[in-house]
């Protein structure tokens, strides 16, 4: 039995116009968010084994947050395909992790993210990504590269706004 962690990237910042959207960086309230998830992940009990993030500056960030506050030990992998992609090449990132991995964290962008895991639900229903939201996958398999569509069943499902200080 694995574990899938989906997050969405925290809350930019949109002031600077001139910026691209990949350097677009987080705003405060991003930051925040980014930081009282990886604390609340702790406190579950969930630490990812492996975090794989968009290079995109914003998701970046938030997966560097997250680590930080979740006791993550390990370096960040980053994958363009997070970025320019969509949901199939984020599935088969996943296939491609080693089997070794228990605990899998990716940090991504929508709609991406909630195409990715309204299609890994076994039930197929809608799951809303918005900023900083995590997922909290069960996966059935003892190798990564069985992932199958519709074949996790959903456990968690996390917004910032949800977790009291």
């Amino acid at each position: 039995m694995k574990t899938l962690i989906l997050m969405r990237h925290a809350k930019s910042d949109w002031s600077d116009g001139s910026l691209d959207d990949f350097d677009r960086p987080l705003n405060e309230r991003g930051n925040k968010s980014a930081h009282l998830m990886g604390k609340q992940l702790k406190k579950l009990g969930i630490i990812p084994d492996l975090i794989i993030s968009s290079p995109a500056k914003r998701a970046k960030k938030t997966a560097i947050l997250f680590a930080e506050n979740n006791s993550y030990q390990n370096e960040i992998d980053y994958n363009s395909d997070f970025y320019y992609g969509d949901e199939n090449d984020i599935i088969e990132a996943v296939r491609q992790v080693d089997a070794n991995i228990e605990k899998l964290m990716i940090v991504a962008h929508n709609p991406t993210m909630e195409i990715l895991a309204t299609n890994l639900n076994e039930n197929n229903d809608y799951v809303q990504f918005k900023t900083a939201t995590i997922a909290v996958f069960t996966v059935d398999t003892d190798n990564w590269a069985d992932l199958q569509l519709m074949s996790c069943k959903l456990k968690m499902h996390l917004n910032p706004s949800d977790i009291k200080d």
